[in-house]
């Protein structure tokens, strides 16, 4: 390809990603609001230690600010929107809180999301 077609391409997109992706289909949950007030059903498409893909159902949106609860690694991510090709929506990775553990008081509110998220459906009495 001569020098003067090459120019008039976009640039290449290369992933700088440092973190090897792991394609997942796990269920998670996006809790936001000063005090956790909202959360939102989501699946987590693929997953790193340094963020993660969610999807969202058509139409839902979340702020740039937000937590991502993953219920089998009872771990709560303090994340913020890197990317937004919707319903998917990207994640980086800011902190992450293990709920099993003591967390701040400030953050208690994640560890009810996850009592009632991690409870199998059927098994409420």
């Amino acid at each position: 390809m001569s020098s003067s077609l090459a120019a008039g391409l976009p640039p290449r997109v290369v992933n700088d990603r440092n973190a090897r992706r792991n394609r997942t289909l796990w269920t998670g949950k996006v809790v936001y609001g000063p005090k956790g007030e909202s959360t939102l059903d989501c699946s987590i498409r693929d997953f790193s230690d340094r963020g993660a893909k969610i999807r969202l159902r058509k139409g839902e949106l979340v702020p740039t600010r937000l937590f991502l609860i993953e219920r089998r690694a009872a771990s709560a991510f303090e994340a913020r929107v890197i990317w937004i090709k919707a319903p998917d929506f990207g994640l980086e990775f800011v902190r992450c809180y293990k709920l099993d553990e003591p967390i701040p008081a400030d953050l208690q509110f994640l560890k009810c999301v996850w009592e009632l998220f991690r409870v199998p459906l059927g098994s409420i009495t």
